[in-house]
């Protein structure tokens, strides 16, 4: 699958992820992930993808896939290509920030929606390492 938003210049294949021994999240360092629990476009379901906003110093030259995703407005468009190429097209319902103890904006939802999670908010030293403490929610629904 691929994720194109065209009003931030992202065009992205889709890295497919699931949790750790923990069950935290698997977040790739450069690339947008499809949470493999989610669904996939047309099936009716909240379809989750993930990603990071901060570079990493191992690799500072590589952008963030999702370093402007706090750009995006109620309204952009945002496309979902599937694996056979069918576009699927979303626009921008809402905007949430949350703690990231809210899971619930992962799990089934009942209705077709792409909800894209990346962090937002005060950055924080844990460990030696550059955190975010809440997660900023983008969730689209399928385009009239």
């Amino acid at each position: 699958m691929r994720l194109v938003i065209p009003e931030i210049n992202l065009n992205r294949e889709l890295i497919p992820v699931g949790l750790d021994a923990q069950n935290v999240p698997i977040v790739p360092d450069h690339d947008v992930g499809w949470y493999i629990y989610s669904a996939k476009p047309g099936q009716g379901e909240n379809i989750v993808l993930w990603g990071h906003v901060l570079r990493f110093r191992k690799a500072p030259q590589i952008p963030a896939p999702f370093a402007n995703i706090d750009r995006l407005q109620i309204g952009s468009e945002i496309l979902l290509y599937s694996a056979d190429g069918t576009a699927f097209r979303y626009v921008v319902a809402r905007k949430e920030r949350v703690t990231p103890d809210q899971v619930q904006y992962i799990l089934p939802t009942g209705d077709e929606r792409l909800t894209l999670v990346s962090c937002i908010g005060d950055r924080v030293i844990v460990d030696g390492n550059v955190e975010l403490t809440h997660r900023l929610i983008t969730i689209a629904v399928p385009a009239p």
